[in-house]
Order: C-alpha cells, then structure tokens, then sequence
C-alpha cells in the first residue's frame, strides 16, 4: 500500500515543558495532517490518550481514532492516527531552542490501508504534503499563545 512522510521545523519561544503542555490541547492537533475535527479527547494526568477525529476527502468523511504511542514530557508526543482506510503518525520532537525557546520537528507519515484509498492516495499526498509546512506553523504560532 502506498505511504508518504512530511516533516516541517518550527521554533516557539516559550519552555519545551510549556509547549509539551499545549500539545495535550486537543485542538492543537484538529488542524495537523488528515485531522480537521476532533472531539471526545481523553486526558489523564494532563496527558492527551486519545480522541476521535474526522476529514473530508472529495465527498466521503472518515472518521477515525489518535491514540498517543509516546508521551514523553517535555520531549516528544506520537499520535497513532487510524481510520481504516488511511491511517498514520504524527511525532512532534521537542528540544531546547537557542537561544531560549523550543524547537519543534514535527513529521507525519501517511498510509493507504484500502483499496479506494489507495486510488486517491496521490492527491491525498499532493494535499496534505502541500499543506504541511503551513499546518505546523500555524500549530506553533498556537502553541506560542497558550
């Protein structure tokens, strides 16, 4: 089945524990990849676990589940993204800026886990691929009003 990976830099000027606290923010992650709406997060000890969330691809909604894989404050968050058809990974790397501040690397692999998703899975590359770099910065410059 077909996959792709996009990765995008950022740089916020707030402590990478501030910043690992806002990725805990559902809808920090309703606007990142695929993910356009999310709801019914699960949150335990300020951990993000999990929460569904939907696109709209042409006509056809999927809806699907992030899971977090890792969660190591204040260094890295990884999302399983799942639903059925397409599903993927989001993995945001934290480290401390110079001078001050967090940088961020975040990176996204896709995959085609269904016959009809494969048959649009170039323009859904060509999309989210495009897409990706203003996704992230728009992540960060939310992450760096929270």
């Amino acid at each position: 089945m077909p996959s792709a990976t996009f990765s995008h830099s950022v740089h916020v000027g707030r402590p990478p524990s501030e910043v690992w606290d806002g990725l805990q923010n559902p809808e920090i992650w309703a606007s990142v990849g695929p993910v356009q709406k999310v709801w019914d997060p699960r949150v335990e000890d300020g951990v993000l676990l999990d929460f569904k969330w939907s696109t709209q691809i042409g006509s056809k909604t999927y809806n699907g589940v992030g899971t977090a894989l890792e969660h190591t404050r204040p260094g890295r968050y990884v999302i399983d993204l799942d639903a059925g058809e397409m599903a993927g990974k989001i993995d945001a790397k934290l480290s401390d800026g110079n001078p001050g501040g967090t940088d961020i690397e975040v990176s996204i692999e896709l995959r085609s886990q269904g016959m009809l998703s494969s048959l649009f899975f170039p323009a859904i590359k060509s999309a989210i691929g495009g897409g990706f770099p203003d996704q992230v910065d728009d992540m960060a410059s939310k992450l760096a009003e929270t």
